[in-house]
């Protein structure tokens, strides 16, 4: 009770303060007020630490959660070696943290859909290889023995296995696309569920389950797009086509 009286007291200073001004729409809506968030922030497994993207896209830094000071740098992209980027736009982390999956050259598909160009980052000798050299990878996932990557690309799955020299194999060959979607969800589900990904590995890493998704009976839909949303995308397409489903979810495993 004496928390909530706290926290009326200080809502109470707030609306007060605010009282004898006018907020502009101005204000209002060109993100004066939008909250604030930090990159890529990953907890490690020593449990003291954490990981998160560099304020200048470059690096990805170790610090410390009691003090929040800098204790290590996990990929520097101007050290990094074999292959050169930019930066880094994101990243996954392999469970013993030994390799790191480097996501560059991304390109958004929907709300959180997208594909990019990855590379396996090795922490230890800073050597940095492509995931794959066919085209770019949707939701790259490390299995949890950390010997194989699953990812996405066409509607398909993929499987690289990095005892292998990563050996690449494709798992799925009927994705099409609006029509039949492996591993990842359509627009509908990614949209309501808020989610990105349809596959997992089994927990001894012996299995690769997915959802296929197949909308092959689904019309497609012309949404009108004006390019007075964005004004200053003089490429953006007037007609994008959607499609959506309510099609049951078969679930597939296959061994690896």
């Amino acid at each position: 009770m004496k928390r909530l009286h706290l926290f009326l007291l200080a809502l109470a200073c707030v609306m007060t303060a605010w009282a004898g001004r006018d907020l502009t729409l101005k204000e209002a809506i060109g993100g004066n007020y939008y909250p604030r968030s930090l990159r890529g922030v990953y907890p490690l497994a020593d449990g003291q630490s954490f990981a998160r993207i560099s304020p200048d896209g470059k690096r990805i830094v170790k610090y410390a959660f009691k003090t929040g000071e800098e204790t290590g740098v996990l990929f520097d992209a101007e050290t990094a070696r074999d292959v050169k980027v930019n930066g880094v736009e994101g990243y996954v982390m392999a469970p013993d943290e030994s390799r790191i999956l480097i996501q560059t050259e991304t390109e958004y598909i929907y709300r959180r859909s997208k594909k990019a160009t990855y590379y396996i980052y090795d922490v230890a000798s800073r050597r940095m290889q492509p995931l794959s050299t066919a085209g770019k990878q949707q939701e790259p996932t490390f299995s949890p023995d950390g010997t194989q990557i699953a990812f996405v690309r066409d509607n398909n799955l993929f499987l690289v296995k990095l005892l292998f020299n990563n050996s690449e194999s494709q798992v799925t060959k009927d994705g099409k696309f609006n029509e039949v979607l492996n591993g990842v969800p359509d627009w509908v589900n990614e949209e309501e569920f808020a989610l990105s990904r349809a596959f997992t590995f089994s927990a001894d890493s012996k299995l690769l389950a997915w959802i296929r998704y197949d909308e092959s009976q689904v019309p497609v839909y012309h949404m009108q797009m004006f390019r007075a949303w964005s004004p200053n995308k003089s490429n953006m397409p007037t007609i994008r086509e959607l499609t959506a489903t309510n099609i049951p979810w078969p679930v597939h495993r296959t061994p690896l």
